[in-house]
This record gives C-alpha cells, structure tokens and sequence, in this order.
C-alpha cells in the first residue's frame, strides 16, 4: 500500500464507523506483519523499516533509565486521521501534519534530563508513551518512533535511523522513499528548518534530499551534509531560511562489524 492508496481508500470512506474500522483493520496488519523484536533503538541498532509493534521497547539513551519506552497509544492513529483532515494530498503535506501532530502530542520542546528521569523512573519497567504526552520532554527517539508508525500507517516506505547529529550528539531520524520509489528523502522530527515570513519567525519540517549513493554512505559510516534546498522549495518559498551546519550518521555499520544486532524472535 502506497500512500496514495492510502488517502484513495480513506477518503472514499463515507461513515466515521468504516473509517474506524478501516483505520484497526491496518493496525492489525501491520502488528501482524510486524518484525519481532524486544527492543531497537540507541545502543541496540542503526535502523528499522517497518512498524514498531506497541509490544517493542524504543530505547532512546544509552542509560538504563530510558530503555523501555512503548508506543501503545493505539488512539494516535484515529487521532492522527481526524486530525489530518483532508490534508493528507501528498508527501509535503503528510509530512507537514506529522511534523505537527508530534509536537502537539509530545510539546514542541525537549525539556531537560532530570524531568525525563523523573518519568521514566528506574527503567526496569516499560514506559507507555501516554506518559509523555503534552509534557514538553519528548526526544528524538520518541518522536522519530511516532512518525515511523505513523508513515508506515500511511503507507510510506520508511526507515528509523540510529546515528549522531553533528558528529557527537546521539540521534534518531527518518529516512523514507518518496512515491516514485526512487528518491529518498531524509526527515527528522526533532529538529524543523526555521525560517522568517516579514520578520516573523516560523518552523517547518526538516527535509532533504538524499541520492541513493548518498544513503549507501550513510548506511556504510560515512557523513551526510544536511542541505535546506528541499525545505525551501517545498515549505518556506519566499521566506528566509536559517541554515545552520547539520551533519547525519548512522550506527548500521557498527552493528555489522559486531553480534550486537537485533534479537530477532522466530
């Protein structure tokens, strides 16, 4: 299913009943067709295709306190649908609603270390994602684990990244394949573009282009150079950008030299 499938079958729906039903019926087929896994995440992997099943821990540090984070807030994509409106006509504006819909879930800030420990407890117990809603203390794991779900809910062929951002800051992030199949674009839920309209200060999704060579690097260790032409094009047009230096990597290549990888369950 495409994404175009996607919004073709939805909005062709004329009850809330049958969208209802049409929303569960593609949780349980993504649940079912789910990889099974105990946890992915910071430290466990450097990437993940597929639905997060609500029964997978998202480990976003490193530290035992933040180990074991679900996302079992099965209302989110009901939520995210009526939410969504008639808006979901393409990629820019999926992403757009995405983009926004995780920062009216989680807050649009990260917060500081001691509330998250706060939260998060000990870290011997999972932690419902319910929890941080509206608390302002998301991070990018949390975030970019929403919106893999939710691309993948929609039909969009995406892929959770486990890396750094600029060369020393563990990080999560999206990489997904637009409708052609054939261009790759990199999006990360944490961090939007920012950029002025008549001197006021707005945000949007922070998106941009990656060649397939370019992805083949990243998934082999090398770093990516973030650029804003995408952004511009797509989301800021006649407004101003602020482009400040952003570098991606990704952890794939640590696992493949080592038996840390995913503990597949058969």
């Amino acid at each position: 299913m495409s994404l175009a499938d996607f919004t073709n079958t939805y909005y062709k729906l004329d009850s809330d009943e049958l969208k209802e039903e049409f929303i569960e019926s593609r949780i349980k087929q993504l649940i079912d067709e789910s990889i099974k896994v105990d946890k992915i995440g910071i430290g466990i992997n450097g990437s993940f295709s597929g639905f997060i099943a609500p029964t997978v821990g998202v480990v976003s540090n490193q530290s035992a306190f933040f180990s074991k984070l679900v996302l079992d807030d099965m209302d989110i994509y009901k939520n995210f649908m009526n939410y969504a409106g008639d808006y979901l006509t393409g990629e820019p504006g999926a992403i757009n609603v995405i983009q926004h819909f995780i920062w009216n879930y989680f807050g649009a800030n990260y917060g500081c270390l001691e509330d998250r420990m706060d939260i998060y407890g000990d870290g011997n117990e999972y932690l419902s994602v319910k929890e941080l809603k509206g608390k302002n203390i998301g991070a990018c794991s949390e975030r970019s684990a929403m919106a893999q779900n939710l691309l993948t809910f929609l039909g969009v062929d995406s892929e959770l990244m486990i890396g750094k951002l600029n060369g020393n800051t563990l990080h999560a992030y999206i990489v997904f394949k637009s409708g052609n199949g054939q261009t790759r674009i990199l999006y990360d839920p944490m961090n939007p573009v920012v950029y002025t309209v008549d001197g006021e200060e707005n945000y949007c999704p922070g998106v941009c282009l990656v060649s397939e060579e370019d992805y083949n690097k990243l998934k082999t260790g090398e770093v990516f150079n973030f650029n804003y032409d995408l952004a511009k094009k797509v989301f800021i047009r006649n407004g101003i950008c602020r482009e400040d230096e952003r570098t991606y990597t990704c952890d794939d290549i640590e696992y493949a030299k080592s038996d840390d990888s995913l503990n597949i369950k058969k």
